[in-house]
C-alpha cells in the first residue's frame, strides 16, 4: 500500500526548481552598494533554504539583448524573480556624546521591496508581495551601510516562507513500522538525504480524496522526522493521530497528504 503524502519544498525526484533572480530595479535614486546588499540578502536566503536552485543574473552573464523572462528561459528556469524598491528612508541621527567627547553615530533604515515571482512556461506572475524592513545601527563606528546590514536580518525567515509557500515536494508513506494499542507510533516515508528535509521538522497529515464527487481535506495528525536513514528513506514519529493514520492506512481507500508546518520551518 502506498499513500500519497506532500511537503511543501520540491519534487520527490529531488530535482529543485531553478529561479533565476533579475537584477533589481528601484523606483527611488539609491547607491549601487546599497541596492546590491538588499539584492545578495533576498538571494542568500532563498539559497539558505537548500530547496532552490537561483540563477543569479548578475553574476551568471544575463544576455542584455534578452528581457528578463527570455534569459530565464535561457537557463532552464521555472521561475523569474524580479525585485523593485519602492521604496526607502535613510536617516541619520547623530548627535554629540559628552562622555566621549566624540560624535555619536547614530542611523536608521527602511525600505519596501517589491517581489514579484513569475512563471517562464507562460509568464504569468503568481505571487506579488511587499517587504518592509527596518533596521539602526549606533556608535562611533556606525554608518548608514551597518543599518542596512541590520535591517536584513529578517530576510532569511522570510525567503524560507517564501519557498515555503509556493514550492512543494511529493513523496510516500512506505509503510507502518511500529504499532501501539491500536495506533501508528512510527512510519517510513520515502524522503531522504536527497529531499530538503531535516531530522525534527514536522508535518501535518492531511486526509483528503473524494466523496461522491467532491473533494475533502482535513487534518488527521502529526508526524516528526526522528531518522534520516538514507537518500529517500526517513523514519517519523508519530505525534498525534495514530489511531486516525492507522485506520486511514489499512482502509487503503483515502490519501494521506503531509504537508510541512510553516510556523515551524526553522525550528530545530
Amino acid at each position: 500500500l502506498l499513500i500519497i503524502l506532500t511537503v511543501i519544498s520540491l519534487e520527490a525526484s529531488g530535482q529543485k526548481y531553478t529561479i533565476y533572480v533579475d537584477d533589481f530595479n528601484s523606483e527611488i535614486k539609491i547607491p549601487n552598494r546599497a541596492i546590491n546588499l538588499i539584492r545578495l540578502a533576498f538571494i542568500d536566503g532563498i539559497r539558505n533554504t537548500n530547496r532552490i536552485n537561483v540563477v543569479d543574473a548578475v553574476s551568471a552573464g544575463s544576455d542584455l539583448s534578452l528581457s528578463p523572462l527570455e534569459d530565464a528561459r535561457r537557463f532552464r528556469a521555472e521561475y523569474l524573480l524580479k525585485g523593485n524598491l519602492i521604496q526607502r528612508e535613510a536617516t541619520d541621527d547623530g548627535s554629540s556624546h559628552r562622555r566621549y567627547h566624540s560624535r555619536e553615530n547614530s542611523y536608521k533604515e527602511k525600505f519596501t521591496l517589491r517581489l514579484d515571482l513569475i512563471r517562464t512556461s507562460d509568464g504569468v506572475t503568481i505571487s506579488t508581495r511587499n517587504y518592509e524592513e527596518t533596521g539602526s545601527a549606533s556608535g562611533k563606528d556606525a554608518t548608514q551601510y551597518s543599518a542596512l546590514e541590520n535591517s536584513l536580518i529578517n530576510v532569511p525567515y522570510e525567503m524560507g516562507l517564501f519557498v515555503e509557500n509556493h514550492f512543494k515536494v511529493y513523496g510516500s508513506i512506505l509503510k507502518v513500522v511500529s504499532i501501539k494499542r491500536d495506533k501508528a507510533k512510527t512510519i517510513y516515508i520515502n524522503l531522504g538525504y536527497d529531499d530538503p528535509i531535516k531530522e525534527g521538522q514536522r508535518f501535518d497529515v492531511m486526509e483528503d480524496g473524494m466523496i461522491d464527487g467532491n473533494y475533502m481535506e482535513d487534518k488527521v495528525g502529526e508526524v516528526r522526522i526522528d531518522k534520516i536513514m538514507g537518500p529517500k528513506i526517513s523514519l517519523c514519529k508519530v505525534n498525534k493521530g495514530g489511531e486516525d493514520i492507522l485506520r486511514i492506512i489499512n482502509e487503503g481507500k483515502i490519501t494521506l497528504r503531509l504537508v510541512s508546518r510553516k510556523a515551524k520551518l526553522f525550528d530545530d
